[in-house]
């Protein structure tokens, strides 16, 4: 963690390569306990993007069901993937791995990204993943998993993910009342709630009109936006929400994360909690799982889902 600190910038352009650089060494010395995870692959749509991929802990719970947590990763809606081309290709795993060993059947679904689709098409994929997952319930079972929790699963997404996440909760035309039944709860991980091209930039020009059709669009689609405007009953329906955020996550990300935190509290009439990653970077919260590094904050989230 010595050497992200070392990378002043806080623009994910500028550290993306250089964060993934520090971590990429850390995870090939636990590339066999990585790959000890049994995975499965399926397909759940049409299109060669829905696919995902199922982890599995090697040992059931002593008790209860085994829980189910939903990965949604990041990309601003143009780039990513759940398996990362070498010498990558322990990202997003590594993840699942770490969660897997909390007991957790980790699932991480791939979705349509731009130009090929606009919004609401990731978020669209997203939805069809979760309600394939429930509807074909077997694809948890695996080895020592016999008895997977399908009546109350999890979702966590980052960045972008966050943002797929927050909408199939939130947006009108996407909300499943029946599969907001199924969800328990909801991590939110320095997503893009809102966007002010003064005080907090947090999307690129280029996807502020490609993706979301221009800043006005934006600013009715967006997270934000979306729980502003939502009526009493879709507020209630809201499973209990986590946000974390990086400590050295761009400036704007952290002004409307708290913007965002302000306005589910004053919606729900509760108080929600947020988990600082100390001493991490955007890019670096995910990359150091199952280093053995920085993992405090994965910690928290999964004492948090546990508790649930």
């Amino acid at each position: 963690m010595d050497k992200v600190a070392e990378l002043k910038s806080k623009e994910i352009y500028e550290i993306l390569f250089p964060t993934i650089g520090i971590f990429l060494p850390l995870l090939e010395e636990k590339r066999a306990e990585i790959t000890s995870t049994p995975k499965r692959t399926f397909k759940f749509g049409d299109n060669e993007r829905h696919k995902l991929d199922i982890y599995y802990p090697s040992e059931a719970p002593t008790s209860g069901k085994t829980p189910v947590l939903f990965f949604i990763y990041g990309g601003g809606f143009a780039a990513g993937a759940r398996s990362q081309p070498p010498p990558a290709d322990l990202g997003y795993g590594n993840l699942a791995h770490y969660f897997t060993k909390k007991g957790f059947i980790t699932i991480i679904p791939d979705y349509r990204l731009m130009p090929e689709v606009t919004f609401p098409g990731p978020m669209q994929d997203v939805k069809s993943a979760i309600k394939w997952v429930l509807e074909n319930d077997h694809a948890l079972r695996h080895g020592n998993i016999t008895d997977p929790d399908t009546d109350g699963v999890f979702l966590m997404g980052h960045s972008a993910g966050g943002v797929n996440v927050a909408t199939v909760l939130l947006y009108p035309e996407i909300v499943d009342k029946e599969l907001l039944s199924k969800i328990k709860g909801a991590v939110l991980i320095s997503a893009v709630y809102n966007f002010d091209p003064q005080l907090a930039p947090t999307t690129a020009p280029d996807v502020l009109d490609q993706f979301w059709g221009g800043s006005d669009e934006f600013a009715k689609k967006c997270p934000y936006a979306l729980l502003k405007n939502a009526s009493v009953d879709t507020v209630e329906k809201l499973p209990k929400i986590l946000m974390v955020e990086s400590e050295a996550d761009p400036d704007s990300f952290i002004a409307v994360g708290t913007e965002w935190q302000k306005l589910l509290d004053e919606k729900t009439k509760e108080k929600h909690d947020k988990v600082i990653a100390k001493g991490h970077n955007h890019i670096s919260i995910t990359w150091a799982l199952s280093t053995g590094q920085g993992e405090e904050w994965a910690e928290k989230v999964a004492e948090w889902l546990k508790s649930l």
